[in-house]
Parts: C-alpha cells; structure tokens; sequence
C-alpha cells in the first residue's frame, strides 16, 4: 500500500485576506490627458411613419349614385365659377306632411353636389345678355323695378332657361332648390326654423308693409317693390335671398304634390314630370320657389310650392338664379355691380341704391 498516496498535499502560500479591488472598467474614451470622456446617450429609436387615414368612402344614393366632392380652389386646380357656391351631395329632406297638401308627403330626397348661383340674376345682368343678342327681350313691367342691382322680374320661364344658358348654366331642379335653400336636415327657412321677418328677409310685413315698407313711385306705392341682391345675411351654403325678395322660376313642371309626381320626383336626382322639358302633356304650369317682397313669411318658406304657366300669362314679378353641373364651363356677363362686389361693396342696403 502506498502510504505517499495518503499524504496531505503541502499546502500552497496563503492568499492575503482582503485583496485590492481591480479597477473599474471603463466607461468612456480614454483622452490623451488621460481623462475618461463621458459615454454619450443613447439615441432613441425614430419615430414610426405615421399612417395617414383612409380616405373616407364617397357617399352613395340607394340607386348607387356616388357622389362627388365640391372641387376647392387651389395649384392646379381650374377657376371656380365665380360668384357660386358648391351644393354638396346628399340627402335632404324634402317636403312637409304639416303644411300644405303640394308639399306631401315628406321624405328624403338625394341630390348630386352641383354649382348654384349666389344671387339672383339682377335687372344689369339680364339686360347685358339681352343686348349681347342671347336672351330675349323681357323685363319688368313696372316702374322702380329696373335698378341695376334688383333682381329681374317680370319674365317668363323661357326667358330665364335662355338666360340660364347663355352662361353655360341651366335652371336648377326643384329638388337642388329646396336642398340648397333648407339644408339637409330639413330646416323651414333658409336660417332655421325662426319665421321670418325683415330683418331676415325681404316680404310683407303686417307692421311695415310689402317689401319690409319701402314705397315705390307712381301708382300703387304700398306694393312695394324687390330691394338689391344681398341686402339680407346668406345661408349656410352662402347663398343670398332663398326667402322673400322675389320668386324664382325652377326647371320643374307643377304636380298639385310629391305624392301625385311618383316616380318623377323620386329616386336620385328628381326632374319632376318630363325631366322638366320645355313641354310636358298633361302638364300646363312650372314651378316658382322662395316667395317675395310682396307675399309674406308664410311663402318665403323652404317647402311653399308655387306654380304658373311658363309663358308668364298673366304676368307675374317673378326672377330666377341658375344652376350648374360641376364639370360645366360657365361665364356671367361683365356688369357694375360684380364689380362692387370683387371690390368688397355689397350691392344691398339701401333698396334704392345704385
């Protein structure tokens, strides 16, 4: 047996209890002086792209008719019709089961975003197509109804349509009318549901009196007459005088209501009987909107439906404004009163202003 095997080991030197502390690692980078330089921060991870949001889905009528969005000026884009507004695409609400039997029954209507004109086609603006040889003679009858700023009365529907298309325009549709004076939530007048007075709109009142108690010369001065375009605040689409003032002449033809109309006036786009041709059988009288100076609060409604035969006989004060598609190529004549507008002066006011 081998004893050397059982030996202990010689033990090796002794370590020293507490041995000195090794020296940290570095943390920066070592200068020439010999200094450590801070460490510098770690940069943060950049920011993810951001993910822009989707377009949102164009509104579709329940026949399937997408519609379009109002185009906005801007690089690139063509001139805007001047003194016009965009009608935005949609539904509305069209008529009133409330009120009077040719405005049943009540529902909700779709209309393509179209162009409509801001004002109603003035007495300067006619007579300026009429003496370019594009309108037919036609005009007031009266006197004090030929200011240049008031809108033109006494015509026919024949003679706002070859107005309206002298300017690359057209008559609006009954259903752009109503959409365009009320909104889409069906107000009762173009500012709400408040009823009129003057000072909103230019209409018989029982105090004042017809055209809110202005006079007009010669005969008969307490019938009053139509003041400027302008002279009461726009609605909401910026569109001036859709109450009171003076009638205005609409494509459609006359059904005694919607419910009679059928099919006519429903669906997308509704042209009223005949799409709202020049002649129409069974049908004698086209439809006038907004009431006037001479009516009171009543037909200077959103709803209140008026009809007349379109060769205007017997003769009535009624005017008109023009529509027109987004993609058409209007123009309008050159006359004083625009002018005052581009130069920030408001024709209204004073009805007797020039």
């Amino acid at each position: 047996m081998c004893v050397a095997c059982h030996e202990p080991a010689t033990p090796a030197a002794s370590a020293p209890a507490t041995a000195p502390s090794a020296a940290p690692p570095a943390t920066g980078v070592e200068a020439a002086s010999g200094e450590v330089e801070p460490e510098s921060a770690p940069q943060p991870e950049p920011a993810p792209e951001p993910v822009p949001e989707p377009e949102p889905e164009p509104l579709t009528s329940p026949e399937g008719v997408q519609m379009r969005a109002c185009p906005e000026a801007g690089d690139g884009a063509p001139a805007l019709p001047e003194f016009m507004a965009c009608i935005p695409g949609g539904p509305f609400i069209r008529g009133s089961d409330a009120d009077w039997d040719h405005a049943k029954p009540q529902a909700t209507v779709w209309v393509q975003s179209f162009w409509m004109d801001q004002y109603e086609v003035t007495y300067a603006e006619y007579k300026a197509c009429q003496k370019a040889g594009e309108c037919p003679k036609a005009g007031p009858q009266y006197v004090d109804f030929d200011r240049p700023a008031q809108p033109i009365n006494g015509i026919s529907w024949f003679d706002a349509d070859a107005y309206c298309k002298a300017q690359g325009k057209r008559l609006p549709t009954e259903a752009e009318w109503e959409k365009a004076a009320r909104g889409s939530e069906g107000a009762r007048y173009p500012w709400g549901e408040q009823e009129a007075t003057c000072e909103q709109a230019i209409i018989l009142d029982p105090a004042l009196g017809r055209g809110c108690g202005v006079k007009k010369s010669g005969k008969k001065p307490e019938t009053g007459y139509p003041w400027n375009v302008g002279s009461r605040a726009p609605n909401a689409y910026g569109l001036y005088d859709m109450a009171g003032n003076a009638y205005e002449w609409v494509a459609d033809w006359f059904s005694p209501s919607y419910e009679a109309c059928g099919e006519a006036c429903a669906g997308t786009d509704p042209r009223g009987p005949c799409d709202g041709a020049e002649t129409c059988s069974g049908h004698r009288r086209k439809v006038v909107r907004g009431g006037s100076w001479y009516w009171d609060a009543e037909r200077a409604t959103t709803i209140y439906r008026r009809a007349h035969i379109p060769s205007n006989n017997p003769f009535h004060h009624f005017g008109f404004r023009c529509a027109a598609d987004l993609d058409a190529q209007t123009r309008a004549p050159e006359v004083a009163w625009r002018q005052a507008l581009r130069e920030g002066k408001a024709p209204g006011g004073d009805p007797g202003a020039e």
